[in-house]
């Protein structure tokens, strides 16, 4: 089966055709979602092009904020593309070119695609997260995918922590991190100068990302408690650091008790950037099959 398939993000929007869970072919575009006219031109626009190379049998959308996977309309977008509630993204499709459509959140989208073809392939349940400019999450089930009565679960972002109640991505997301280094008076603009500053040595970098560490740990923590899941997969760009889910582990380990975590691996994503359209590529199988 040959899918288009997009990956709606608040900056770009990665799109292209997938065929049999493999991409065929991968562009991008910085994302317009000024109003909803405008994310809608977007997306006519770069179907068209598709189809006059291509012959696809359907649309997948992967798209931050909660999704009705029923219906495919943006109940609660994301912050950066807030002119999106209300979009009915599976009637764009429909009206312009005919082509049924499956939309749901991107991370929901991530995790199916680790559980049929990445690290979760061989586990029956776990957790996905995604760390960067927010902290995205989905519970994954058996190749299924648990989103919620309100079509809004596993937000683990939003949970809330400390004494001031702040949210988990306020205190431990990639944005985050940056904002404590600039306010820390550190020239920085994103995770991979400060982990290239990290694994230098800098002192002050060091002190702030060992506190970044400890906050994202808490919260893991409490996930593990929640779900005691087989793994917890590790997405966002701030994954493409090797090391990284062994650092995660190692500062959960300290607050969680052994026998709770002795079985519980926490590992880097396998699809990289690519999890949100291969997943949207599953979700449109599933549903037409």
């Amino acid at each position: 089966m040959q899918v288009l398939c997009f990956d709606i993000g608040g900056t770009d929007i990665k799109y292209g055709v997938v065929k049999d869970g493999k991409i065929v072919c991968k562009y991008s575009m910085k994302t317009d979602a000024s109003t909803k006219e405008s994310i809608t031109k977007q997306l006519v626009d770069t179907t068209k092009k598709i189809l006059e190379e291509y012959e696809i049998e359907g649309v997948g959308v992967s798209c931050a904020g909660c999704i009705n996977y029923d219906t495919g309309v943006v109940l609660l977008p994301s912050y950066s593309a807030p002119s999106m509630e209300g979009l009915d993204l599976s009637d764009i499709f429909k009206k312009h070119f005919g082509l049924e459509c499956v939309a749901d959140n991107d991370v929901n989208c991530f995790g199916l695609a680790e559980s049929i073809s990445g690290y979760g392939k061989s586990l029956n349940q776990f957790l996905m997260m995604t760390i960067g400019t927010g902290i995205g999450g989905a519970i994954v089930y058996y190749n299924q995918v648990w989103h919620g009565g309100a079509w809004c679960g596993g937000e683990f972002g939003k949970m809330l922590l400390g004494n001031d109640q702040q949210s988990f991505e306020d205190i431990a997301s990639t944005a985050a991190l940056v904002r404590k280094c600039k306010k820390a008076g550190l020239k920085v603009d994103n995770g991979v100068e400060i982990f290239k500053l990290y694994d230098n040595g800098d002192s002050l970098v060091t002190e702030i990302v060992t506190q970044f560490f400890h906050d994202l740990a808490w919260g893991i923590a409490n996930l593990v408690y929640i779900f005691d899941p087989e793994a917890i997969v590790i997405g966002g760009g701030i994954s493409n650091r090797k090391s990284l889910s062994q650092e995660i582990y190692d500062e959960v380990s300290k607050i969680v008790e052994p026998e709770t975590f002795k079985n519980i691996k926490i590992v880097n994503s396998k699809h990289g950037n690519d999890g949100g359209m291969i997943g949207a590529y599953h979700n449109f199988v599933m549903k037409n099959n």
